[in-house]
């Protein structure tokens, strides 16, 4: 509710504006207020006080005020809010990192540690890692093969439909697919993904669960993504896809680094042969 009574500043009158600068001046102090007193304290009427509720979109003052106390208890708590064509630049960022963090935060709450530690044994146990993308998630694709360097693993990564069918027609059962598509539903990764499982690969998606792709492949990372047409659907899902692929990066990484780092301890044959 804060982002939403800074972003509205450019949009109110002069009276409304004042009220808006009150509250964002002490939002803390601002919430145990009266209309009476909140209308003292920015120097205009109660009803200019209830105008500038409405024009939020809230019912009244009592409507604002729990709106508002819920923001405070919740600091966390973000809105997908839409676009407007008469935004401004700063709204249009208000209203993006909002619509992103509430996302984000959705995918957080959503994911379960299984299905990451999962993938990332799969990942550790496969010869090649052959990351697949298209059209919007070709850029995830190749930015996700610098986040292996240095992992046990060889890392492939194809954003071409026909080079895709290829290699997966040519798959062995030591090969890992990770299809990154954001609505599931791409039909050459689907094709890929049915000719890789013929050939005993293993098949791993991002993309939403019940999708054909989800469908095509043995483990799927369910975020929840937004499979609509729904305003900035595609940026935020693509920014939560690459913070999985980051994580999974990290964790393989680890992984890989605490391996090594047993095996160096670990004894030798002849060293236990002493002992």
């Amino acid at each position: 509710m804060i982002d939403q009574v800074r972003a509205s500043l450019s949009n109110l009158s002069r009276s409304e504006r004042a009220v808006a600068e009150t509250i964002l001046a002490d939002p803390e102090h601002s919430v145990h207020l009266s209309i009476a007193r909140l209308a003292v304290a920015a120097g205009v009427s109660e009803p200019t006080v209830n105008r500038f509720c409405r024009s939020l979109g809230c019912r009244g003052f009592p409507d604002f005020k729990l709106r508002l106390a819920q923001t405070l208890a919740n600091p966390a708590s973000f809105q997908v809010r839409g676009l407007d064509d008469n935004d401004s630049s700063l709204q249009l960022a208000d209203k993006m990192f909002e619509t992103a963090m509430s996302r984000i935060n959705r995918a957080r709450t959503r994911l379960p540690e299984q299905d990451l530690l999962g993938v990332v044994g799969e990942i550790l146990d496969c010869r090649r890692l052959l990351i697949y993308g298209l059209g919007p998630t070709s850029g995830l694709a190749r930015g996700a093969q610098d986040l292996f360097i240095g992992a046990p693993i060889a890392v492939v990564v194809h954003t071409d439909a026909v080079i895709q069918e290829l290699t997966a027609n040519t798959a062995s059962s030591d090969d890992l697919f990770l299809f990154l598509c954001t609505n599931g539903e791409t039909a050459p990764m689907v094709q890929s993904a049915t000719l890789a499982d013929e050939r005993s690969a293993r098949l791993i998606a991002i993309a939403p669960t019940g999708s054909p792709l989800a469908r095509a492949c043995h483990r799927t990372i369910d975020l929840v993504l937004d499979s609509s047409s729904a305003t900035m659907a595609g940026f935020t899902n693509r920014l939560v896809c690459q913070i999985v692929l980051e994580v999974l990066g990290e964790s393989v990484q680890l992984a890989g680094r605490t391996q090594r780092k047993f095996k160096h301890l670990k004894p030798s044959r002849s060293e236990r042969a002493v002992g």
